[in-house]
């Protein structure tokens, strides 16, 4: 189990400014755009931009400082938003969080490392990629093949070698009601 790709995925910090292949950049959006969709909507415009795109270092300075650090050696940024300004509620972003997280998943399978980040400045992203004022950006999705750790600073280095770990069962989920534990 622990070999599945939803296992292996996590937010890196660590990437290679290497270009991914146009293979490995399509077979990503296949994923995307077969996630689960209430009513089948499919409530999601994604744009994807490549390394070699000229918006791609207007996007990184578009992100939040943070972000900026360990996003700018990276291989693609997806950026998922709202189809349209009808029917937007929270399904829609419940979907294009599906959407979202096919990405993930397909990219850890693919061998890349991926990191969703919330992190940027609206208007300046919306700008660079000419998405209409009546859609809403869900997230920023980076993805990039996996750097050499040598290059990261001490703070990122720390950040990359922090355990991933998830709450216990009985913190989040119950059996039947609120309360009863597994």
């Amino acid at each position: 189990m622990s070999d599945s790709a939803i296992f292996k995925r996590n937010s890196s910090v660590n990437f290679s400014p290497q270009e991914l292949s146009k293979e490995d950049i399509d077979s990503i959006i296949q994923s995307s755009i077969w996630a689960p969709s209430s009513r089948n909507l499919q409530p999601w415009k994604i744009i994807a931009v490549k390394r070699s795109s000229s918006n791609f270092v207007k996007l990184i300075k578009a992100m939040s400082e943070g972000n900026q650090e360990w996003a700018k050696n990276s291989g693609l940024i997806m950026i998922f938003c709202t189809e349209n300004d009808q029917n937007i509620s929270p399904k829609t972003f419940l979907n294009i969080g599906f959407s979202g997280e096919n990405a993930m998943i397909r990219s850890a399978e693919l061998g890349l490392q991926s990191h969703p980040i919330g992190g940027w400045d609206e208007e300046k992203v919306k700008e660079i990629s000419k998405i209409p004022n009546y859609s809403q950006i869900a997230f920023l999705l980076v993805i990039g093949k996996e750097g050499n750790l040598d290059n990261l600073s001490k703070g990122l280095l720390e950040k990359h070698k922090q355990k991933r770990e998830r709450n216990p069962l009985n913190k989040n989920f119950n059996y039947d009601e609120w309360g009863k534990n597994f």
